[in-house]
């Protein structure tokens, strides 16, 4: 399983559309094959911490390569005030309620 933590900070007048956005993209989500979770938090502040979950590496890869989530990606230099901290990693260990 595989996992990306995404921090975003948006704009302060772009907030609430980049919140919209992830909503969105979220919902979308849900639909893909191999998706296992998509969460997204909202901070003070227009902060932003998105964790998705996979199945493995190629679901997460198709999940980067829809449409949606493309032309999320190319929004971002207009919504985030600064460059979005991406991380990818393999899960170890965890649980799921």
């Amino acid at each position: 399983m595989t996992m990306v933590l995404a921090i975003l900070r948006a704009r302060p007048e772009h907030a609430d559309e980049l919140d919209a956005a992830l909503r969105d993209v979220a919902g979308r989500t849900a639909g893909e094959p191999g998706a296992l979770a998509y969460s997204v938090a909202r901070q003070d502040g227009g902060r932003f911490l998105v964790v998705e979950r996979y199945a493995d590496g190629p679901a997460r890869d198709a999940h980067f390569a829809a449409p949606y989530v493309a032309g999320l990606l190319d929004r971002f230099p207009l919504l985030l005030a600064e460059e979005p901290v991406v991380e990818f990693a393999e899960v170890v260990t965890g649980f799921t309620r």
